[in-house]
């Protein structure tokens, strides 16, 4: 399978330009359709249609360790708000795109609420144990 990258929830315009600042790299709009399908499937017929069915945006990485740096690089310095990044695993392909968003929804929610407890804890709000390998 070749290295490409997924968008949902991206207007068309904020989709043109993750296109155009990711240059040389294959970039697809996801669309509704493909929710029932498994990410294998997405990531081997690269279906390209509107992307901007999901109120959330998702950008999923298929590729190298480089890749996926050069994409969350790339794409940060955009300022498109808040994104979801994620990579391709050998589970993953194998789950549908609904399972996976609903997944990575509550991956994300998880991490923002454990970078808010330590925002707090280093404001001297509420207390945060932080345990580190030393």
């Amino acid at each position: 399978m070749d290295e490409g990258v997924f968008l949902i929830g991206f207007p068309e315009g904020e989709a043109k330009l993750v296109k155009d600042v990711l240059g040389g790299v294959s970039v697809h709009g996801v669309p509704r359709e493909c929710l029932t399908w498994r990410l294998r499937e997405i990531v081997e017929e690269k279906p390209d249609g509107r992307s901007d069915w999901h109120e959330r945006k998702f950008i999923i990485t298929h590729g190298s360790n480089e890749l996926i740096k050069r994409v969350i690089s790339a794409v940060r310095g955009l300022k498109l708000g808040r994104i979801i990044f994620v990579s391709t695993t050998p589970i993953s392909l194998e789950r549908t795109l609904d399972d996976l968003i609903s997944e990575w929804i509550e991956e994300d929610e998880y991490f923002r609420a454990y970078q808010r407890s330590r925002m707090r804890a280093k404001s001297g709000g509420e207390p945060f144990l932080d345990i580190k390998k030393g």
